[in-house]
């Protein structure tokens, strides 16, 4: 079973190397359009961290907001 997949490894690797037909006008366009999906996919990952820590940020502060509340509630009772 290794043997088979080493062979198709090896046929994959020299079927790549061996297509010499693109020009190198597609080989720019498929750089551009590769660093174009990059791109996109670092700006989301930056976006979804962001909504997440704006989001724990915000739960942190009614947090305290509440603790605080409850806080002066006390203090208020206390006198």
């Amino acid at each position: 079973m290794k043997r088979i997949l080493v062979m198709f490894a090896l046929a994959g690797t020299l079927a790549a190397c061996n297509n010499s037909a693109d020009s190198s006008a597609e080989k720019k366009d498929s750089l551009d359009s590769m660093a174009t999906e990059r791109k996109d996919m670092v700006d989301s990952s930056a976006e979804q961290k962001k909504d997440m820590i704006d989001s724990s940020t915000e739960q942190k502060k009614d947090a305290i907001d509440r603790m605080d509340s409850m806080n002066r509630k006390d203090s208020v009772k206390k006198k």
